[in-house]
């Protein structure tokens, strides 16, 4: 019996509840099913990884250091063939670790997750770039965000002109072993308008075969760990903290819901849930904080504050399974999503939405900031959605977006007839279908099975 061929999927984290090692894990467990052997290559970071090159990490200080000078300001470097000798060490660094891997596995193909689209590795493009070249293995970029687009075309300017050309050269690369694979429309326009290159669309997909995510005897005390009552309104915010989510929407929009409580009292909610006088509006914050938004996480606890309303940031206790940790059970992000009573997706800029479909297949109301890849791809296929449109207002004077208190104002009194409807579960079921229709997991196979031979 001929071995299986093996495929090598790497990005820099593997094993979070970020989207990117979500999408990771689905495509791995589809390749596996098709008959191909999947192994995972991560830096060492909270790493589920089949193998750890610590150098992968975005997060050390000399990869770091190397991006702020790189985009942000070039102050540590006495010229800038010194900043491009360093990001070059780095790369021989990381291509040497590649090679030992690659020497033990024998990869018939790599995907490589954001590696030579994002701005916050360039060492690991140029790594990556030679590795696949030298030893001539097919390979696929997929590019979930590009340095040049969306939210991050204000934040990543490169700083010098020798920089601007190694950019061209490896991010992205043209080269004929590797071909690109984008999750949006608009990435694909502008990948082609910028570099010339073509690109396959791949969105996101979703097991939508999977068990229910409902209330269990695992996660019935779940609300109770975090001090929350049964009766209280959860209301999730499911995604990573990192500025482009917008979070600060959605505590504007939580903000004004709890105005609004009084005309919930008395009611039962769609799930059968009854709300009292003593039940509270909660904002649940299941992501963790990315180091390089500490500040940001610091802006949204004082706004929190100032708004006076319920938050419990518990992303320490929710990972991508269930586990046990210091003697305390480790909630899945499943399991938040189980006992949410409304979600909450404010993102001012994504590549695709990952927790927008979590949502759907969840089976709980969404309220969405349709973001331009919303707007672009997703809103066509015909979801009913708690909408704050798709303008900002000018920022606050601590930096934060802000939507109209118009917009506001009509998303909440939306809320709350959505949650007091009876008959919301007809329109949750129709998300659903849709859901499936569009992002089932037969639709990765599918287009595997054109791009790879067994």
């Amino acid at each position: 019996m001929a071995s299986k061929k093996t495929i090598g999927i790497c990005h820099y984290r593997i094993g979070g509840t970020d989207g990117v090692s979500l999408v990771i894990f689905k495509r791995k467990r589809a390749l596996e099913e098709m008959g191909y052997r999947v192994v995972l290559i991560a830096g060492s970071r909270e790493s589920v990884a089949d193998y750890n090159i610590p150098l992968l990490e975005f997060d050390r200080k000399d990869i770091i250091k190397i991006k702020e000078n790189a985009f942000f300001n070039f102050r540590d470097y006495v010229s800038e063939k010194d900043l491009l000798a360093e990001i070059e060490r780095v790369a021989a660094m990381i291509k040497k670790e590649f090679l030992k891997i690659h020497k033990r596995e024998k990869f018939d193909y790599l995907f490589f997750h954001n590696i030579f689209s994002h701005g916050r590795h360039i060492s690991a493009a140029k790594a990556c770039c030679e590795f696949v070249r030298e030893n001539n293995i097919k390979s696929f970029a997929v590019d979930h965000d590009f340095y040049f687009a969306g939210s991050y075309t204000d934040i990543y300017k490169p700083q010098t002109l020798l920089l601007k050309k190694y950019l061209k050269k490896y991010v992205p690369p043209r080269d004929d072993f590797i071909r690109h694979i984008v999750i949006n429309s608009i990435n694909q326009k502008i990948l082609a308008e910028k570099t010339g290159l073509r690109s396959d669309i791949l969105t996101d997909m979703f097991d939508f075969k999977q068990a229910e995510w409902k209330k269990d005897r695992y996660n019935a005390e779940m609300l109770r760990d975090f001090g929350i009552k049964d009766n209280d309104i959860v209301v999730l915010q499911a995604t990573r903290i990192v500025r482009r989510k917008g979070i600060e929407l959605a505590i504007d929009f939580v903000a004004e819901l709890e105005k609004m409580k009084k005309r919930l009292i008395g009611q039962t909610l769609y799930n059968g849930k009854q709300i009292t006088k003593k039940s509270k509006i909660v904002f649940v914050l299941a992501g963790y904080i990315e180091a390089s938004d500490r500040e940001y996480g610091k802006a949204l606890r004082k706004k929190i504050k100032e708004a006076g309303i319920s938050a419990k940031f518990v992303g320490s206790r929710i990972g991508r399974c269930r586990a046990k940790k210091d003697g305390q059970k480790i909630y899945s992000l499943w399991d938040a999503y189980a006992r949410a009573d409304l979600v909450t997706f404010p993102s001012i800029w994504e590549g695709w939405g990952n927790q927008f479909i979590e949502a759907v297949f969840a089976k709980k109301p969404v309220l969405v900031f349709e973001y331009p890849v919303f707007k672009a791809d997703i809103k066509k296929e015909g979801y009913k959605v708690i909408s704050l449109g798709s303008s900002l207002a000018k920022n606050d004077k601590n930096g934060l977006h802000r939507v109209s208190k118009n917009k506001i104002a009509e998303a909440s009194e939306e809320a709350i007839k959505w949650l007091t409807d009876k008959n919301l579960k007809k329109t949750l079921e129709r998300n659903f279908k849709i859901g499936r229709k569009f992002h089932n997991r037969q639709i990765i196979k599918d287009f595997f099975a054109q791009k790879l031979k067994l």
